[in-house]
């Protein structure tokens, strides 16, 4: 019997102990409640970011999805003049539907044509970014002032940088933080593929076509597929490291239907 009362005690006084975690752990939550509401930032603690760094997170995602998009057409967003390959629209940043003529370059600063649709397109989804956090603030009674957002990005090696400066501000009373820029990156060959797809696409329209090998000789990393479809060249580069790609479309030269070239001719 006097072992049973022993387990017994020893069972209250765990529960006892628990339920004193409880009470202490529920207790300290409304302190903390009752301090950070004054400024709002109680679920920006909880969650560990700042406005700042949640307006980054959100706009990341964007310039990420932009990159993608960009690599697999041709530098384009939105592709115009394109040609369908596998089911995708693939920009054609050199072209020329003439017979026998060279390629004329569409997009002859295709580096700075791809900061501008990547800019273009941050800008048309910043707003959700800015809006979850004007909410998010607003509910802590707090007031959010910004300006039309400013998008920069820069393609450098390794590298695509992106700078929004939107003068955000976060009051409440006299309490105020505030937002000058938001800076983020994502790392990216994307800055060496249109070194090269630049490159490819000058030697086209110069002479008609390019040899893949010297590219690939220079940078080791790099991979460079040529797949001809009828009249056009879809031009594959790869990063033998992380599988990134460019895809991208050429039509040089075409030969006009029915064109049986004059050597075949036997007398």
């Amino acid at each position: 019997m006097f072992i049973i009362r022993n387990r017994k005690m020893a069972r209250n006084n765990k529960r006892g102990q628990l339920t004193i975690f409880i009470i202490l752990g529920i207790a300290i939550l409304i302190i903390l409640i009752i301090l950070f509401s004054r400024t709002g930032d109680f679920k920006l603690i909880l969650l560990g970011k700042n406005p700042a760094e949640r307006i980054e997170e959100c706009s990341l995602n964007y310039l990420e999805k932009g990159i993608e998009m960009i690599s697999l057409q041709g530098g384009s967003i939105n592709p115009e003049n394109y040609y369908m390959y596998r089911g995708n629209k693939i920009e054609y940043i050199c072209y020329n539907e003439e017979s026998f003529q060279e390629c004329i370059m569409q997009k002859p600063l295709l580096k700075q044509t791809i900061e501008e649709e990547l800019i273009e397109f941050v800008r048309s989804n910043i707003d959700v970014c800015l809006e979850s956090v004007k909410m998010q603030a607003e509910r802590g009674g707090n007031s959010v002032n910004y300006k039309e957002p400013e998008i920069s990005v820069e393609l450098v090696p390794g590298d695509v940088l992106m700078n929004i400066e939107l003068d955000l501000r976060i009051s409440k009373g006299e309490e105020s933080q505030f937002y000058k820029n938001v800076r983020t990156d994502v790392s990216s060959k994307l800055y060496d593929f249109v070194i090269a797809a630049s490159s490819i696409a000058n030697i086209e329209a110069k002479y008609g076509d390019s040899d893949t090998g010297p590219y690939m000789y220079k940078d080791k990393s790099l991979k460079v597929e040529k797949i001809k479809q009828d009249e056009n060249r879809v031009y594959i580069l790869t990063d033998r490291n992380t599988g990134e790609k460019f895809i991208f479309v050429i039509k040089s030269i075409p030969i006009p239907p029915g064109w049986i070239e004059p050597e075949k001719f036997v007398g």
